[in-house]
């Protein structure tokens, strides 16, 4: 009974050993597909509800079968956010061909793990987006999942900052039923302790002193929609659509403007 018992823990550390294995293999081939597309920031976690978002933003909500979470980001260039003039401008172009880029290696890393037999969804870098509340989401609000696969820490400012990046990152993510070799925990504070130039420079005054933003009058003052604006006037319009639709099909991508980054700007993780 003894032999028994030992060959059967024999076999199944084995079988752990082997099913490590390829956890790791396939986190080394995701690594290599972000590397090969110039992404070196990347992390994967178990999926959680987390008790700052409403259930319905739960990884598992979309995919019920959800056994990782992975997360990358891409740096904007600090040009970009201290230059003498058009910073917006720049600020705009960058992030939209950006969450483009992001959005399709999302789309390649589902390819890659439905190849291995799971099954995967992408998270997308901006839109389509959730009004929860008042507040803007994402259908899976990267900022907190990127913390929880340890690439960052969230700020006073609700942005997410790297040791390397400050708070100057755009991320991407995937989810899926694969079950990943996890990375490491989110780093410690990354806001200096007496620091709250993000708060006192933002123009409508979003960001409180507890470091909760007001996501309602950030996104109304920080972008510029000429046509969404013109069409949310048309009460037969807004009845017909509804606000969500109107936003994920007028306001996406390069048909809305940035018109602030005040709070990158500032911040001292990023001169």
């Amino acid at each position: 009974m003894i032999s028994q018992a030992k060959q059967k823990g024999e076999r199944s550390g084995a079988w752990a050993e082997i099913d490590a294995g390829r956890r790791a293999l396939m986190k080394n081939e995701i690594m290599s597909l972000l590397g090969k597309r110039g992404i070196s920031l990347f992390g994967i976690s178990e999926p959680k509800e987390l008790a700052e978002l409403p259930a319905q933003f739960s990884p598992r909500s979309i995919l019920k079968d959800c056994r990782s979470v992975l997360c990358y980001a891409a740096p904007i260039p600090k040009g970009i956010l201290h230059a003498e003039t058009d910073s917006s401008a720049l600020f705009w172009r960058f992030s939209n061909m950006t969450y483009r880029f992001l959005d399709t290696v999302s789309n390649e890393i589902c390819m890659l793990l439905e190849a291995q037999g799971h099954l995967a969804a992408p998270i997308y870098s901006c839109f389509p987006w959730k009004v929860c509340g008042k507040k803007f989401y994402g259908l899976l609000p990267l900022a907190y999942l990127s913390q929880e696969c340890g690439i960052g820490k969230l700020t006073r400012s609700g942005l997410v900052a790297n040791a390397r990046f400050g708070t100057r990152l755009l991320f991407g993510g995937v989810i899926t039923s694969a079950a990943l070799e996890k990375t490491g925990k989110p780093p410690d504070q990354m806001c200096p302790s007496d620091c709250s130039l993000c708060r006192e420079s933002c123009p409508p005054g979003a960001i409180d002193r507890g470091g909760k933003v007001d996501h309602n009058l950030c996104v109304r003052h920080s972008g510029a929609n000429p046509l969404l604006a013109h069409l949310l006037a048309d009460r037969e319009i807004k009845a017909k659509f509804g606000f969500d639709t109107l936003l994920n099909t007028v306001g996406v991508d390069d048909h809305g403007m940035y018109t602030c980054s005040r709070c990158l700007e500032v911040c001292p993780l990023n001169r």
